[in-house]
């Protein structure tokens, strides 16, 4: 059989590291929403998965989201992950005794954490003898950010499968795809299920939200050079389903660079952060940004922190990240959620 997943600019999984390579890399020149011109958007192509054959069948061949062509020989039986979204889904999936390796990124579910660690997220942190060592029947990667690495073990003959989800819909995919490569096929689309119910529960309360209530969103990426979420990245699609208005909707790339002068200008109601980047982020360190201090969000408190491995990680837990959002928005309009949610999974950290 054959299957398709299409590529994508950013690691599915983002960690802190891919965050930080994102602020050096993820971004061709300046957007249009920093005040100069030039940008060129990027080009998204189809993310859907197509099936040529029975949807079990072994030998399995898929396309990557690096446009490569792999041959899964049986049933994978020792699987390493090379990203923490990666992680999660596996043993979501219910594929976590299939795991035998991780990074030390992957720390979620508590389970993964006793899994052999092979370094971190980037290929030069990551230790290739280890992997080879284990004798993996499929490594699952985080695309380009890993190409080096994918390139050594497909060098080696040892089936790599890259993926790199940047939308609800492209993690779908990806929950098929894996389900269908680890023999959990049905589990996967039992959790995509879930996951689209609590999705669309979301949407269909957003849509009563009258135009003149919906509040304008800034998400911080990055400070230097200060990013955003622009439109093609999950988290704008996060933004726009719970009702958000994203102050850089008019941007050309999915993490644009925004000046200083725009962002005051935009004045968003609202300011968005994961809790975390190289290091954590506090509520503080973003009021006391030079210039701050006249925006909106700043001056009636409403500066949100969202557990970073939640929202910067297009996994299981996307949609926890969702409601949340949702409930920091729009409050009592979302407030149900909260009791119907997986609580334990849940951190939400918000200045009153």
């Amino acid at each position: 059989m054959m299957l398709s997943l299409n590529r994508y600019m950013w690691a599915s999984g983002i960690c802190l590291l891919a965050v930080f390579a994102l602020s050096l890399t993820g971004y061709r020149g300046q957007d249009a929403i920093s005040g100069a011109s030039g940008a060129s958007p990027d080009h998204k192509v189809s993310h859907a998965v197509r099936s040529l054959a029975s949807p079990s069948s072994f030998p399995m061949t898929v396309i990557d989201a690096l446009g490569r062509k792999v041959t899964i020989p049986r049933v994978p039986r020792r699987i390493v992950s090379l990203a923490p979204s990666h992680t999660e889904l596996l043993f979501a999936i219910g594929a976590g005794d299939q795991v035998v390796a991780v990074t030390s990124f992957c720390n979620y579910p508590p389970e993964a954490q006793k899994r052999r660690r092979i370094g971190g997220f980037s290929s030069e942190s990551q230790s290739l003898e280890e992997i080879i060592a284990l004798n993996p029947d499929l490594v699952v990667a985080a695309g380009e950010w890993q190409w080096p690495m994918i390139h050594e073990l497909e060098r080696l003959g040892i089936p790599i499968v890259s993926l790199e989800a940047e939308s609800l819909a492209d993690l779908f995919c990806e929950l098929d795809l894996l389900g269908r490569l680890t023999g959990h096929e049905n589990d996967a689309a039992r959790l995509t299920q879930t996951m689209q119910h609590r999705v669309e529960r979301i949407k269909a309360r957003a849509q009563a939200i009258p135009p003149e209530q919906r509040v304008t969103v800034f998400y911080h990426v990055w400070s230097e050079p200060l990013l955003t979420a622009g439109p093609g990245s999950f988290i704008a699609e996060l933004i726009a389903l719970c009702g958000g208005l994203n102050i850089v909707a008019d941007a050309t790339q999915k993490y644009p660079q925004i000046s200083q002068e725009v962002l005051l200008a935009r004045d968003p109601e609202v300011i968005l952060a994961p809790s975390s980047r190289a290091e954590p982020m506090t509520i503080e360190e973003l009021r006391s940004r030079p210039g701050w201090n006249k925006l909106r969000a700043v001056r009636n408190n409403r500066i949100y922190l969202i557990d970073g491995d939640l929202i910067s990680r297009c996994g299981p837990r996307l949609v926890d990240a969702l409601e949340i959002m949702a409930r920091t928005l729009y409050g009592d309009r979302f407030a149900a959620l909260a009791k119907q949610s997986r609580g334990g999974a849940l951190r939400e950290e918000q200045k009153p």
